[in-house]
């Protein structure tokens, strides 16, 4: 069975449950997502969250800006929770490697999810990913950041072989050639709050993402003739 579908049947409301105090005391100030958008002056008019709970980043990004925004989410009692916390946000329940939607969006948010997601839909979920982010669009990847990649056995499901995988997920994005890396946040996810030097299990990264079709390719005189 994959990860996936563990989270959409049961783990994601168990995640929720687990988590609904903390997102309820949530602090816009010492989001690193939101603070990428704020020093960049971000004001997206679609954005999109893949793995956004209750939608409570998403309402923040829509106080600022006014933006369209849209949430997937695997957990049904988020959605719900979310629905009547904020009814502004148009909620949609998925998982990262199938997303009925056929928009795309100015800004699209994947903030700790890549991590959780069946090594064998990981590219399926890159690919959705960058489906639904414009040309000219932000991507904002939000996730652990170890030197090496790791896998770790996901303690909440001891009796199941599901695990979390830490890696650099900006680099799958950065090699099509298609996005710029714009900036990169890092921080202390034990601590919760920036930290020059942190040890490699804790450490997290949130980057900045800008695609473009064709403008990070350099010009050459064959440039136009044809190949």
């Amino acid at each position: 069975m994959l990860q996936d579908k563990v989270f959409l049947d049961s783990e994601g409301d168990r995640w929720f449950a687990r988590n609904r105090g903390a997102l309820q005391a949530f602090d816009a100030g010492a989001d690193l997502p939101l603070r990428l958008l704020s020093l960049y002056d971000l004001r997206p008019e679609r954005v999109l969250e893949i793995g956004a709970a209750n939608g409570f980043r998403l309402a923040e990004i829509q106080r600022r800006t006014g933006a369209r925004a849209v949430a997937v989410e695997p957990s049904a009692q988020a959605i719900n929770d979310g629905r009547n916390e904020f009814p502004s946000i148009q909620f949609i329940r998925g998982t990262a490697h199938s997303i009925p939607l056929e928009d795309v969006f100015d800004l699209v948010i994947v903030n700790f999810v890549f991590h959780w997601i069946d090594r064998s839909s990981l590219l399926r979920s890159v690919a959705e990913t960058d489906r639904l982010v414009r040309d000219g669009g932000w991507l904002m990847i939000g996730d652990f950041y170890p030197a090496n990649r790791m896998r770790v056995r996901y303690h909440h499901l001891e009796d199941k072989k599901i695990f979390t995988f830490k890696q650099n997920y900006a680099e799958t994005f950065l090699a099509s050639g298609l996005y710029h890396s714009v900036a990169l946040l890092t921080a202390d996810h034990g601590a919760k709050r920036l930290e020059a030097t942190v040890g490699e299990s804790e450490r997290i990264g949130v980057w900045l993402l800008q695609k473009s079709l064709t403008e990070h390719f350099v010009a050459t005189e064959m440039d136009g003739q044809g190949g």
